[in-house]
């Protein structure tokens, strides 16, 4: 009984002592549609025109992987261009990183979205640039 109690206390920490945390479905949505209000490169990109970002934007078909690195459908409405289409539709890569701090019991994770990257535009007569963007808030998820 006692060999088993040790094992067992001993698997629980290996588990738990590297464990990384993978970035939520719904932080990466967010901060997607409020990096994009404010990417004139990448919305330019994707509208094939001046704007200064995306209004309304809809983030879709999420895939991250366990690095917290992934790509995302994006559509949404230009901001202030002229000659933009209605809709301006591409793909996008993100990177996040993440800090924590423990008070007492309570753990608090803050997600950083560190790297935004155009990798295709599916906008109806633009051709695809591609376009690198440093996103400029670092904390992406001030609710949780």
């Amino acid at each position: 009984m006692r060999r088993a109690l040790v094992v067992m206390v001993s698997l629980l920490g290996l588990t738990s002592a590297g464990c990384k945390k993978q970035v939520p479905k719904d932080i990466v949505q967010k901060s997607l549609v409020n990096a994009l209000r404010h990417a004139p490169n990448t919305a330019s990109a994707m509208c094939g025109s001046d704007v200064r970002g995306l209004l309304g934007a809809r983030v879709t078909n999420v895939k991250s992987d366990k690095d917290n690195r992934g790509t995302a459908h994006i559509a949404g409405a230009p901001l202030r261009g002229k000659g933009a289409p209605s809709t301006c539709e591409g793909d996008v890569a993100f990177h996040y990183s993440y800090t924590s701090k423990t008070t007492g019991k309570l753990t608090r994770v803050m997600w950083s979205l560190d790297e935004l990257k155009l990798v295709a535009v599916q906008t109806k007569g633009v051709t695809f640039k591609p376009v690198d963007e440093t996103p400029d808030d670092g904390d992406d998820d001030p609710a949780n």
